[in-house]
């Protein structure tokens, strides 16, 4: 299988688009929980008008389903190609890092606009729907699963045989997470640069399932878990998974790389259930 190569000279530009942008703060659950609707709706209204590729628009989950979604946020982020063709469109689904946990949904919304799953679907420009969720906590396999029936109970246009996910650091744990606990609603994955990657509990569910990893080169310990979890997925005879180290990144730049990985969209986008 060939490895899809990096956008490098857009990693770059992205990376140095996130350091010299201003500073991110971080914030506590009580502020998530104050942040008016009327600042997420601005700072969306500004990426709609940055984005040429891509719409962004706002979920509110109901509230009764978020009652059932534990420690999902009030609000997630969808986006939509800017001219949207008719017909079904694939899902991607992007998990973010530990960083989101303790930012208002202000923040973590300008932060994935920069560097995480709102940018991969502006710099990608393909015909596909990105979901962006928001948690308070570490990822919830049982919380996503409820959180994709509603979406694809609630969106015709999603097709449901090319449903795809991926994060980095926690987002990385919690896609490794859920696919081993729901492999069937997958097409193909992409667990990134996370230090659990060698629990093998339930992975002999996952020997169809296509799944590439990233890691940044010089990420630490991600870099070893990485390489084992490939091996014991090869080894339980998964022959459709590959491994990506970013040569001398670590964890932030890692992070970037991940999210600028146009060639790894391509990829699962070969993928479907119905195949």
């Amino acid at each position: 299988m060939k490895i899809p190569k990096t956008r490098w000279t857009t990693f770059i530009a992205l990376f140095g688009f996130m350091l010299l942008a201003p500073a991110l703060s971080m914030h506590g659950a009580t502020e998530e929980e104050g942040n008016s609707d009327a600042e997420v709706t601005a700072a969306l209204k500004k990426i709609n008008r940055e984005f040429k590729n891509t719409d962004v628009q706002l979920i509110h989950w109901p509230k009764d389903l978020q009652k059932q979604l534990g420690d999902l946020k009030r609000i997630a982020f969808m986006a939509y190609p800017e001219n949207k063709p008719s017909g079904k469109l694939p899902l991607l689904i992007t998990l973010h890092g530990a960083g989101g946990k303790r930012m208002s949904l202000t923040t973590q919304l300008v932060r994935s606009a920069q560097v995480k799953g709102l940018a991969l679907a502006e710099l990608a420009g393909k015909d596909l729907i990105l979901l962006d969720p928001n948690s308070a906590d570490s990822w919830d396999p049982k919380s996503l699963d409820r959180m994709l029936d509603y979406v694809l109970d609630t969106y015709d246009e999603i097709d449901k045989d090319r449903v795809y996910v991926m994060g980095h650091s926690m987002g990385g744990a919690g896609t490794w997470n859920w696919i081993r606990q729901s492999p069937g609603r997958f097409a193909a994955a992409a667990p990134c640069g996370f230090s659990t990657a060698t629990d093998t509990e339930g992975i002999e569910k996952l020997t169809q399932l296509p799944i590439w990893a990233m890691v940044g080169g010089e990420d630490g310990k991600n870099v070893a878990a990485s390489e084992t979890m490939v091996a014991n997925l090869r080894a339980v005879g998964n022959k459709n998974v590959g491994l990506t180290a970013f040569p001398g990144a670590n964890h932030p730049k890692g992070n970037a790389a991940v999210f600028s990985s146009v060639g790894v969209v391509d990829w699962m986008l070969t993928f479907s259930l119905s195949k």
